[in-house]
């Protein structure tokens, strides 16, 4: 064989394993993970007239042996995962209707993937009727179908805006995986939290900020998040400063990184103000206090995008004769643009790319503390050039990106979130 002929049969390998996983992920439906690995991959392999005639082969195949063994409800199931390949949506479902028909009783890999079937086609109340006919008997696999059935529909009503409807559907996808205490109730606590998330958004923008609340407080029922809150520290702010510097406090224990500290210091100035009102003085200094340490705590530990800079001295990013390996060497300086300052920095270079599935990744490639309190940088100063060298072969994803970039991170403190500062394109 030549190398042409080579290419071709490993092609044609690669995408007749490709059929095969999707075929097998039909009988137990999809994580929220899995659909969108899926359906990147539905979008690949029925782009050529090459992927459609294998499928069609395959098609043909399964055909013949539906006839040889006509009471073999799987090769029908089978039959309905490859029509869905090729978006005969109609086809696809007279192949699981005739397994239903064939079935079993006890047998659900038809009824889930008729289900699913009719999420991509949109005809959500068909769906749930044919899964709510299931038993609800206690077989793991079973339930953790369901559960992974009510995620897609979930992630369907997301897709739409629907985040009422999406958050009632991950609620019961998270009965289910709690029943079997699979690991996927946390994918499905995600989508909880984010639909809350959206629909505190949207009554917020109402100026209803009493529901707002109300959704949020919920959304912290199924997970403890910094990000709840904060958002909801900003909420009360307004009308109750006392339960604002509670959710504030929270946040500022597990996360200070993401707080505005004009905001805490709002909230700080509020509570002093009202303890100050009412004579309770005890309370009073003890806010004043708490305002000053975290003066003390932003003057030591807090910067923004404008605080720091990154100024590329020089970069080459370049490969070797044989286009098999690539090296990024990178010489920067850093600018303090703060009023304060900087007696530890942490820097960190991260290259962000593209895979071959449409994800974007990105690895960590540099991580290194600077200055100290007997060599600060210092306030409106730029500092040394210091550099970095990294280097990547043919063997790694990074090397088939499209999208390449080298973004620059920093912060004060290790263990708080380092903010984006610095972002340049990388091209071959």
């Amino acid at each position: 064989m030549n190398k042409k002929e080579i290419l071709e049969y490993v092609r044609t390998i690669v995408i007749s394993l490709i059929v095969a996983l999707v075929l097998a992920s039909v009988a137990t439906g999809c994580s929220k993970v899995i659909a969108e690995h899926h359906s990147r991959m539905l979008a690949k392999i029925s782009n050529t007239a090459k992927d459609n005639e294998l499928i069609g082969f395959l098609i043909t195949k399964y055909t013949e042996e539906a006839a040889k063994n006509p009471g073999d409800y799987t090769i029908n199931v089978r039959l309905g995962g490859l029509y869905e390949l090729m978006f005969a949506y109609n086809q696809a479902e007279e192949q699981y209707k005739k397994a239903i028909e064939k079935s079993p009783y006890g047998v659900y890999s038809p009824y889930i993937g008729l289900a699913n079937l009719y999420i991509k086609t949109e005809k959500y109340k068909k769906a749930l009727q044919i899964v709510k006919k299931l038993d609800n008997k206690d077989y793991k696999p079973l339930l953790v179908a369901k559960g992974d059935f009510y995620m897609n529909l979930g992630d369907a009503l997301w897709q739409k805006g629907k985040y009422k409807e999406a958050v009632r559907q991950y609620k019961v996808a998270f009965f289910y995986y709690k029943k079997v205490d699979s690991h996927k109730k946390e994918t499905a606590i995600s989508g909880i939290i984010d639909c809350y998330n959206k629909i505190a958004d949207d009554y917020y923008k109402k100026n209803r900020k009493q529901q707002a609340v109300e959704a949020l407080e919920t959304a912290l029922l199924y997970k403890e998040s910094s990000f709840l809150y904060y958002k909801l520290a900003i909420l009360y702010k307004d009308f109750n400063p006392i339960t604002a510097n509670k959710y504030m406090e929270k946040t500022y224990a597990i996360d200070p990184g993401i707080i505005n500290f004009d905001i805490y210091e709002e909230i700080l100035l509020k509570l002093i103000k009202l303890y100050y009102v009412n004579g309770k003085d005890i309370e009073t200094d003890l806010y004043r206090h708490k305002l000053k340490a975290i003066h003390t705590f932003q003057k030591r530990y807090v910067i923004t995008e404008e605080d720091v800079g990154i100024e590329i001295s020089d970069i080459k990013y370049r490969s070797n004769f044989f286009d098999t390996k690539y090296k990024l060497q990178v010489k920067f300086k850093i600018e303090n643009n703060s009023k304060f300052d900087f007696n530890s920095l942490y820097v960190i270079a991260k290259l962000n790319y593209d895979t071959k599935e449409g994800e974007m990744k990105n690895r960590e490639i540099f991580k290194q503390r600077f200055f100290s309190k007997k060599i600060p940088l210092k306030s409106r100063t730029t500092s040394q050039d210091y550099k970095f060298t990294y280097t990547y072969t043919d063997k790694d994803e990074i090397f088939a990106a499209q999208k390449l970039s080298l973004d620059f991170y920093a912060g004060k403190k290790e263990n708080m979130r380092k903010i984006p500062v610095y972002s340049v394109e990388l091209k071959k």
